[in-house]
């Protein structure tokens, strides 16, 4: 059985992410999603997520069959959960190819996903909230 994850906050699911999605569930017979609870506790600038934590699990669930959802809130957390998982593969985009990420000193196999799409959670909000602003 192949085990692959995805470590994000998932707060406003875009066209990229169902890519991402769609890589994962080809790739891997057990999907490991790990859910960034609040990205604001370690990087202030960082959006707080709107939705719920209980509310991202709801929709990430129906992209996959029967995932594994584990949360963090820092970057130690992350690093734990990954080695606790000891993934097959990660899944990550490849506007991280050239930068140092938790995890990459475990030497665990990448399946790049094309980030050519322009999409991203900062990109999406940025719009809703411009979209507002306009009327």
């Amino acid at each position: 059985m192949k085990k692959g994850f995805i470590a994000g906050n998932f707060d406003v699911i875009h066209p990229g992410y169902v890519e991402l999605f769609k890589s994962m569930n080809k790739n891997c017979d057990q999907q490991y999603i790990l859910l960034h609870d609040d990205p604001t506790i370690e990087r202030p600038e960082k959006s707080k997520p709107i939705l719920s934590i209980s509310e991202r699990r709801e929709i990430l669930n129906y992209f996959f069959d029967n995932p594994v959802i584990l949360s963090y809130n820092t970057e130690a957390e992350l690093l734990f959960l990954i080695e606790s998982i000891d993934p097959d593969l990660r899944f990550l985009g490849d506007d991280y190819a050239d930068s140092s990420f938790t995890g990459d000193d475990l030497y665990i196999p990448i399946k790049w996903v094309d980030r050519g799409h322009g999409w991203s959670t900062s990109k999406f909000k940025s719009l809703i909230s411009n979209s507002s602003n306009d009327s």
